[in-house]
């Protein structure tokens, strides 16, 4: 049997087995974070594991301001465009990060006592996050040329290392740190750890594809990727303040503590992201195919069928979340069982909209996309605004799901006009009521389960009946994804 698997794998064509060796680093680098988070939790006092993330939080938000994510979809794009010039077209983009840094050096160092007391950061670790996104950009651009042009073989050894350094030497330089007396905050040596691995491995790819190709500017190359990034810039930015201001403004507002909590609580929330981002990479491929012939006959049917599958996993979330968080974290974090389910609830709100999305950015919708984006993200600010100092830090998981359900309630919308204009009926690609019917459903289990927190036996009597009926329907479910896969 092993054998034959073997054989099969050999015998695949080199795009698939590319495909299937870069999906098992991604799983491979989830399950990695997933492992280390417990670990951590542990070792870490909560401000300190509550810094982690407020650093994570800033980078996010300052990555995309200084490097327009140069390294993205434009990025691909000009891999396509400038095919026999890729290696050129590369380092263009390793110099175009370094002057498009210069001038957020330059406003640091002009005022940088305002920039760490804005931050709450020294001086030390401002320059750390400047360095860091500077040198994941050329391990960005590596990454994404070795998928575009499917060179699993350097790919896959890198980044197992990459990821498994990251948590290891942070557990080392914690340990030691620790046997002497902690003369360091241990949160600063996390981050100290991970920004150290991911700058050596970026300073040496940078200096590697200098070598190889020595071209630092071109006029052509800077401007293409600058006009094609600058448009996705504020969709790319609305999604990282949507994903990460609520940690930013629980720190301001409550403290590091309270965010550590909320931190390990999205954590066990977005672990419903591994199946929406498995569902979404199989089934967007096979709806662009049908968009394209315009067969949309079987397209209501699987996507009905793919919300109330993530509507099922969602529950499961739910059921599971006390013991789920005091695996991730412990007693201390316990508070954060309050905030799991609606930012599960968030993730399906999440997975919605992005099939929404996938039909309008087909049809050349990115305006629709963006406002959306922005839209929601703006709610989820002024309410974290308005809610936090007075209610408390939990509200943010329930203005998180009214910033989502803004943005799904935009695209439904935008939908319809792409669908008129497409002379598609949006009735032939989703069925709206039963949306509605599953999100109210799913909406009321969220607090129905809630209640349910101090009698497990309950919670596990339905939790066993839902993975029974799973098994039974394994069929089914497996059919329909395969389906998907053969037809796309």
């Amino acid at each position: 049997m092993g054998q034959t698997l073997k054989e099969k794998y050999n015998n695949l064509p080199a795009a698939v087995k590319a495909s299937v060796l870069f999906v098992f680093c991604g799983i491979l680098k989830d399950a990695i974070d997933f492992i280390v988070t417990p670990i951590f939790s542990r070792i870490l006092e909560q401000e300190e594991y509550g810094l982690f993330n407020v650093y994570n939080s800033w980078y996010q938000i300052f990555h995309i301001a200084v490097s327009l994510y140069i390294f993205s979809d434009g990025f691909v794009v000009g891999l396509s465009r400038f095919g026999n010039k890729k290696e050129e077209f590369t380092s263009s983009q390793q110099g175009l990060i370094l002057v498009l840094a210069l001038p957020w050096i330059l406003l640091y160092a002009l005022n940088f006592r305002n920039w760490n007391a804005m931050l709450q950061m020294n001086t030390i670790m401002v320059v750390l996050m400047i360095s860091q996104i500077v040198f994941t950009t050329p391990m960005n651009l590596w990454v994404q040329k070795k998928r575009y042009t499917y060179d699993y073989r350097p790919y896959v050894p890198v980044m197992i290392i990459y990821a498994l350094m990251q948590p290891l030497l942070a557990l080392v330089l914690i340990f030691i740190n620790n046997l002497n007396q902690g003369s360091f905050n241990n949160g600063v040596l996390r981050i100290y750890a991970g920004v150290g691995v991911q700058i050596a491995f970026g300073f040496v790819l940078m200096i590697m594809q200098f070598i190889r190709t020595p071209k630092f500017a071109d006029k052509e190359y800077w401007g293409f990727s600058l006009s094609t990034n600058s448009v996705l810039v504020p969709y790319y930015f609305s999604q990282i303040l949507l994903n990460h201001s609520d940690k930013l403004m629980i720190d301001r507002f409550v403290g590091k503590a309270q965010t550590a909590v909320y931190s390990i609580a999205h954590s066990a929330a977005f672990t419903l992201l591994v199946v929406t981002g498995s569902l979404n990479s199989t089934f967007t491929p096979w709806l662009h195919n049908k968009l394209k012939t315009k067969d949309t006959s079987e397209v209501k049917k699987l996507t009905s069928s793919l919300i109330i599958l993530v509507a099922v996993c969602s529950l499961i979330i739910f059921l599971m979340t006390p013991e789920l968080m005091m695996i991730l974290g412990d007693e201390k974090y316990a508070e954060g069982k309050w905030i799991v389910p609606p930012l599960t609830f968030g993730v399906f709100i999440i997975f919605i909209y992005t099939l929404l999305a996938d039909v309008e950015l087909y049809f050349s919708g990115n305006k629709y996309v963006t406002f959306a984006s922005i839209l929601g993200a703006a709610v989820n600010i002024i309410l974290n605004y308005l809610l936090i100092p007075k209610i408390g830090y939990l509200v943010a998981g329930y203005t998180t799901i009214i910033g989502y359900l803004v943005m799904c309630a935009c695209h439904l919308i935008f939908l319809r006009i792409i669908c008129r204009k497409q002379d598609i009926k949006a009735g032939s690609l989703f069925d709206i009521r039963i949306i509605l019917l599953v999100t109210v459903v799913l909406a009321a289990l969220l607090i129905g389960v809630m209640c349910l927190y101090q009698l497990i036996l309950i919670r596990y009597i339905i939790l066993f009946g839902l993975a029974a009926a799973l098994f039974i329907k394994r069929k089914m479910i497996i059919d329909l994804i395969s389906g998907i896969k053969k037809k796309s």
